[in-house]
């Protein structure tokens, strides 16, 4: 082999071998792209989570954010939870509970998440944001309702609760229920939800984390 065609196989090797290796960098840094997008992916999956007051919240289950509505848009929602901004995607089939009003802007809601892809599935307002000033957020066609408010006092035969009009005092019934299972230590002073006959006596007193 002339010294011409030696040069030449070395140039030939050389260059094959930088181009293996340029190859592996590549490789390697794609590997490493997917790996960080995999990871910022996997935070963005669980980032609004952390918002959420509900109890049964769990890992890639759907789950309720609360918080007060900001903006909204065709394609996203702003919500202010806990003094934060929170934008959520929405859903291609979002939708509204039934009779939910036009400009809701300001107003407290309870947003559906999905939790694959974190996007809004449905928005509805909360029972606070329903209710009228004497805190009755639900009637019943039988003459029972709901109402919410803070709870102020408790006897073993009466209940009071603050409502934007006052303070509303209600009998208990003798089949009264107390369901705060989610909640811990006393009820006083918490925001609660009522179940109410039509005779005005009180059924049911619940503590939901989400409202307060």
């Amino acid at each position: 082999m002339n010294k011409k065609m030696l040069t030449l196989s070395i140039s030939l090797a050389g260059a094959l071998a930088a181009g293996s290796l340029t190859g592996c960098s590549n490789q390697d840094n794609s590997s490493q792209n997917t790996s960080q997008n995999e990871s910022s992916s996997s935070e963005n999956k669980s980032n609004l989570q952390r918002y959420s007051k509900d109890p049964d919240s769990k890992q890639d289950e759907d789950f309720d954010l609360v918080g007060t509505l900001d903006k909204e848009t065709n394609d996203e929602l702003t919500l202010v939870i806990d003094d934060k901004q929170v934008k959520i995607p929405k859903k291609n089939s979002f939708k509204k509970e039934k009779d939910t009003p036009k400009n809701i802007d300001g107003k407290q809601v309870k947003v559906e998440i999905n939790a694959k892809d974190q996007n809004a599935e449905s928005l509805e307002l909360t029972a606070l944001a329903k209710a009228d000033s004497n805190g009755i957020y639900e009637k019943e066609s039988n003459g029972d309702y709901s109402v919410i408010g803070k709870l102020t006092s408790e006897t073993d035969k009466n209940l009071t609760i603050k409502v934007s009009s006052g303070e509303k005092t209600y009998k208990k019934a003798k089949d009264f229920e107390l369901d705060n299972d989610n909640m811990s230590g006393d009820s006083k002073n918490k925001v609660v939800r009522l179940e109410v006959k039509k005779n005005n006596e009180v059924e049911s007193l619940e503590v939901d984390p989400e409202d307060q």
